[in-house]
Parts: structure tokens; C-alpha cells; sequence
């Protein structure tokens, strides 16, 4: 007997409701594209144009994480998903579970470890969605940030600080005021890219201000150890530099 196609749309949300500080806070904008080509090991049995997508909004001040995933054209109803931490064509563990009893929308907010944030960011973390006929995942979705408005391509610190301002100006009024973009205007005028050098007694520190997906890679400014934490960043340590290239970056 052939089994029908399940075409099976699933919209997973969550509204944030902090008494209005929520509302201000630019989020972090991730994606995913979900198939059965990504699913390691492959599924048992799929059907034609088996598939979907997936948008996940990251919030900054609470650490968690917001989440809209379509499927369709399924061998059955999903029975589970979840965010896994792996590279893409590798299977990795559970790191968080999406919820199953709201998949409607109305899911509370879900927590992001602190240790999990660097590899969602960097393209190490996959969403996967099961079926009874593929328990072990049907359809998978490397996640990866939306693109950024602005980056440091140009080579030129002018640019990249001119294309940031003119970002920022597309922001709500409200969320310009957000401490997360405040960070990034500091962080944007003192990174190395462009430069050629910098002080004395600096070491690479790395930063990242992904809010609003306006620069979304991780930014190297060269400064001392003590200025580095007082931004939040994470030194590389003595010895280190910024120059001539940006050691913060991810691996390719």
C-alpha cells in the first residue's frame, strides 16, 4: 500500500514579554534549510521534496532563544526535534529540545548554555526533526546567522564604520538606545580592521555584537588584558596581535 506524503507545516514561537526592555533589544537572526541529503545516517525512507526551514531569534540579555521551523512532504508526523551540536555531515548530541506540546506557537522561552553560544553562532549546532519511520531524524538544517548588513571584506575601517552607522539608523529609535548596539558602535571604532597596527601592551581580544545581524563576525581590537575584560571579550592572551590578520575568526 503506498504511503501518503504528510505535508505537515509546523510553526514553533515564542513572544518576548520583559516588561519593556524586551521590545528594545535587537535579537540575533540565525537560519537554517532543512533536507533529507544533511540527515547523518541517512533516513530509512523519504518522500519527494522532503524539506523545510527554519528561523531562530537569539536574545542576548536572557540568553535564550526563539525558534520558527516548517516541514513538509514527511513520512508521518514529527515526534521529536531538537537543536544538536555538530559539524554539518557529522551526527553530534542533543543540546536542546524544542518543545513538542506547543508546536503551534506559545512555547515558553528556551535557555542557551553559555558553552553552546560560539557554536551556534559558527555554524557547529544543526536543528533536526524525527519521524517514526527515521527515529534517528528525517530532515536536518545546519544553522548559520543570517548574513550581516556590514562586514570587514572591504579591508577598510571607514567602510565598515559608515555602513554600521547607516545600519543602526534602519533600527527602531528605541533599539538604538540598546546596550548591545552601544557595544558595537565602541567595538566597530576600535577593531582592527583596516589597520595596520596598534598600541602598546595590546593583545588580541576578540568580541562579537551580533544584534541586528549588522556585523556578525567576531571583531579583533587590539587593547590591554584589563580592557579586554572589561568589554567581555576573550583574550588570545600575551603575545598575541591583531595584525596582519584577524586571529578571531572561525576556522573555514
Amino acid at each position: 500500500m503506498r504511503r501518503l506524503a504528510a505535508s505537515i507545516v509546523l510553526t514553533f514561537s515564542l513572544s518576548f514579554a520583559s516588561a519593556g526592555r524586551a521590545a528594545e533589544e535587537p535579537k540575533v537572526t540565525l537560519e537554517a534549510t532543512l533536507d533529507a541529503a544533511q540527515e547523518v545516517p541517512s533516513p530509512k525512507e523519504t518522500m519527494p521534496g522532503a524539506g523545510g526551514s527554519a528561523t531562530f531569534e537569539y536574545d542576548e540579555t536572557d540568553k535564550s532563544i526563539a525558534y520558527v521551523v516548517t516541514v513538509m512532504n514527511l513520512t508521518g508526523p514529527p515526534i521529536l526535534a531538537h537543536i544538536h551540536q555538530a559539524a554539518p555531515g557529522t551526527p553530534g548530541p542533543i543540546r536542546i529540545t524544542l518543545a513538542q506540546d506547543e508546536l503551534a506557537g506559545g512555547a515558553p522561552a528556551l535557555p542557551v548554555p553559555a558553552d553552546l553560544v560560539d557554536p551556534l553562532f559558527d555554524g557547529g549546532t544543526y536543528v533536526n526533526v524525527h519521524t517514526a519511520t527515521n527515529p534517528d531524524g528525517e530532515v536536518r538544517g545546519q544553522i548559520h546567522l543570517k548574513p550581516a548588513a556590514c562586514s570587514c571584506s572591504s579591508g577598510s575601517a571607514g567602510a565598515l564604520r559608515k555602513c554600521v552607522k547607516l545600519a543602526i539608523e534602519t533600527l527602531p529609535k528605541a533599539q538604538r538606545k540598546a546596550g548591545v548596539i552601544k557595544a558595537l558602535r565602541r567595538d566597530v571604532k576600535k577593531s582592527s580592521c583596516g589597520r595596520t597596527k596598534g598600541p602598546k601592551k595590546a593583545v588580541a581580544c576578540c568580541v562579537r555584537e551580533a544584534a541586528g545581524n549588522i556585523v556578525i563576525d567576531k571583531l579583533c581590537l587590539p587593547v590591554p588584558e584589563k580592557a579586554c575584560a572589561k568589554r567581555g571579550g576573550a583574550s588570545l592572551g600575551a603575545g598575541t596581535s591583531c595584525f596582519p590578520s584577524n586571529p578571531c575568526k572561525p576556522p573555514a
